[in-house]
């Protein structure tokens, strides 16, 4: 097998990618996540596929996958969202990343594995999904209440915690611990300066002109080289390549354009990201019912102290403890960072071939018990918060207000001549207007009455930023009848209540229009019919 042809290698690849998306959309149609279903078809198709060479390729497709994973997640960080989590969230995670990690530590070590695999371990458990965690909260309408921003803030934090786990992760098995960590430290520090200086000046300066010009593709050429490169540049220097594609993300974060980088990388990442967790699925499983015995002990187990952390870290903050206990419920699963640690951990000599596979079980185990414990959390909530009032007689103290969600805008696509004439005229009658624009250099025109953002309409990710399914009304000045098309049948899949007001550049582009959702449209060519017919009159002395 060492010794495949690439045409089988490609074959093989195909297949595993097949697997990944039928049980993906099987999963999705089941409550659960689609990354259930990759690490389901991982563990289906493991007897059958992929040795040396394949495995390999697979081994290279998988690491893009991640890096790109974690370049978006860390494009959605940035400081004025951390601090608008408030300290009550913020020491809620904190709490739950070293409570957690903590006690499964401790456990661990009482089995007898060593000091640096038990706290890699307690990492890894303490991890949750926040791809499940937005999934659940989105689903379910539960971003502005007490558990959805705890449990979102929560995940997010955890995040940030992979950095100095991925550096433990990947040193030596029966490495000089302090010493090569520290070294770790230095290397990492210098290329997170090296990286601040090239983002913060270099990368601008060809990154918007590109943005700004016609060709779409340069700006996700250019976002693609700097993960990627980013990557490299990690691995050159014995760092896990994942943490460069991750501080790439979190340094662009400040960037103008994070959001449209963020949603031209999806597509790519979606085409990578599967190989990963199917990878993973095919390494994972039990042997014999002792093995799924054990296996299911460590899922109970870990999913009460997960929920036990969170629960009582919440009451301890006076958050009011049905919504801790529905966020610990949110976070009880572990999540994908956690299968990046322990791939990690494995391939560095540290993680034992049979633990890993233990340990990826129990994984897949909690992500398939998320939704059904967060459908019983409503109940458990209430019932326990009656108890702890009864007994305490404490009073919750709410979460900072959120900021208030945009609702009942009108969404102006494109500031050419004719968006900045629909601006102007909506702001001066007291109207709140959004603008989307693809030229960057129309950013700085923007004030508290329109605000002006970056981003392709045609993405359904930059139309959902831009708060579509709430507003009152879409119009769309986009001068190409194809790109109009487009972004009406995106508005109208979204946010079927809005108002649809179309420019049409010419007359026969009406009906295409129309087909693809438009309540109005403006023909310019009847317009300017109109305009030549009243000046003609004019100077001919004929006007009324």
């Amino acid at each position: 097998m060492a010794g495949m042809p690439p045409w089988a290698v490609l074959a093989q690849i195909v297949i595993l990618l097949a697997g990944a998306t039928l049980l993906g959309l099987a999963a999705q149609r089941l409550g659960q996540s689609a990354v259930s279903g990759y690490l389901l078809a991982g563990v289906l198709l493991a007897p059958y596929l992929l040795r040396g060479t394949g495995a390999a390729a697979v081994g290279l497709l998988a690491e893009i996958g991640v890096a790109l994973l974690l370049f978006t997640i860390g494009l959605e960080f940035s400081p004025a969202r951390l601090r608008a989590l408030g300290w009550h969230v913020a020491a809620l995670g904190l709490l739950q990343i070293a409570g957690t990690a903590s006690a499964a530590a401790a456990g661990a070590r009482a089995i007898g594995l060593s000091w640096r695999l038990a706290v890699l371990i307690g990492i890894a458990v303490a991890m949750s999904s926040t791809t499940v965690v937005l999934r659940l909260i989105s689903e379910r309408s539960e971003l502005d209440s007490v558990h959805g921003r705890a449990a979102l803030g929560v995940s997010l934090l955890q995040d940030l915690a992979v950095i100095p786990a991925m550096l433990l992760a990947a040193l030596p098995a029966g490495a000089a611990g302090p010493l090569l960590l520290g070294a770790a430290l230095v290397k990492a520090v210098g290329l997170l300066g090296a990286m601040y200086v090239l983002i913060r000046w270099a990368i601008p300066a060809v990154l918007m002109p590109a943005a700004g010009g016609r060709n779409r593709d340069l700006p996700v050429l250019l976002s693609t080289v700097v993960c990627l490169g980013a990557s490299w540049a990690a691995h050159a220097l014995e760092l896990p390549a994942v943490l460069g594609a991750f501080a790439a993300g979190l340094l662009l974060s400040q960037c103008a354009l994070a959001d449209q980088i963020r949603a031209d990388v999806i597509p790519l990442r979606a085409a990578f990201l599967p190989l990963f967790f199917a990878s993973a699925g095919m390494l994972a499983g039990v042997s014999g019912w002792a093995g799924a015995g054990r296996m299911l002990g460590l899922v109970v187990a870990l999913t009460v102290l997960k929920t036990l952390v969170v629960t009582l870290a919440g009451v301890a903050l006076r958050l009011p403890p049905g919504g801790a206990l529905r966020a610990g419920l949110m976070l009880a699963q572990i999540g994908e960072f956690s299968f990046v640690l322990l791939e990690s951990a494995r391939r560095s000599g540290l993680l034992e071939e049979a633990l890993f596979r233990l340990l990826l079980s129990v994984s897949v185990t909690t992500l398939l018990l998320s939704p059904p414990l967060v459908g019983a959390s409503g109940a458990l909530a209430s019932a326990l918060e009656a108890v702890l009032r009864r007994r305490t007689g404490l009073a919750p103290v709410p979460l900072p207000e959120a900021a208030p969600a945009r609702r009942g805008h009108v969404l102006v696509i494109g500031y050419g001549p004719a968006g900045r004439q629909v601006a102007a005229h909506l702001t001066s009658r007291g109207l709140p207007v959004l603008v989307l624009d693809l030229n960057p250099r129309t950013l700085a025109e923007g004030g508290p009455s329109a605000l002006i953002e970056y981003g392709d309409a045609t993405q359904q990710e930059i139309l959902e930023r831009a708060a579509v399914q709430r507003a009152r009304a879409v119009v769309v000045t986009a001068p190409d009848p194809l790109t109009a098309r487009n972004i009406i049948a995106q508005v109208r899949r979204m946010a079927p209540q809005a108002l649809v007001i179309v420019r049409a550049r010419y007359h026969i582009h009406r009906d295409l229009l129309r087909e693809a959702g438009a309540d109005r449209l403006v023909s310019e060519e009847v317009l300017v019919g109109r305009e030549l017919a009243a000046e003609t009159l004019d100077a001919l002395g004929e006007r009324a």
